[in-house]
């Protein structure tokens, strides 16, 4: 007769149930979980997190620094057009442009980028420049951001120079 241990198989014996964690152990674990987890969140909103107010337009952009001299993730873009929400639900687009001030006048202004793209905006009474300024203390060859419409309307005017933020 063999004397070696079979190993447990189907219909052989069974083996002894592994210890589990008692109900304490476990409250234990849960509660260390839970801690790391408010933790870990609070540490993500202190590094990263935004109020309404620091965000753009419609609370979905981020404003001022997204179009700031020498802020944020499009400061060096020439051109180009982005999505942001229109403060009621749904979505918009918009343009940007940063470049020199070819002309200027009480109803349009017109841009040109560092790669020779050249844009004609429209300007009346509701466009922003540089936070409140006339249409007339932005003159021709000073470097700007303007952001626009998709027809090309201007929303706000940044005279960069003048270091001032767009607010709309």
């Amino acid at each position: 007769m063999s004397t070696e241990t079979q190993e447990p198989g189907w219909g052989g014996p069974q083996p002894e149930p592994t210890r589990t964690w008692s109900a304490r152990k476990t409250a234990v674990a849960a509660a260390i979980a839970v801690g790391i987890a408010v933790a870990g969140g609070v540490t993500i909103y202190a590094v990263g997190g935004e109020t309404q107010s620091a965000l753009g337009p419609g609370g979905g952009g981020r404003g001022p620094m997204m179009f700031g001299p020498g802020g944020g993730p499009v400061r060096e873009s020439l051109h180009g057009e982005f999505v942001v929400s229109d403060g009621k639900g749904g979505y918009k687009t918009e343009r940007i442009q940063t470049g020199s001030v070819t002309e200027v006048s009480a109803t349009s202004i017109t841009a040109k980028s560092v790669d020779g793209y050249t844009q004609v905006y429209t300007v009346d009474a509701a466009t922003v420049v540089n936070n409140g300024a006339k249409i007339d203390s932005v003159k021709s060859g000073a470097s700007v951001t303007i952001t626009a419409d998709t027809s090309n309307k201007a929303t706000s005017i940044v005279d960069s120079v003048a270091g001032r933020g767009p607010r709309r």
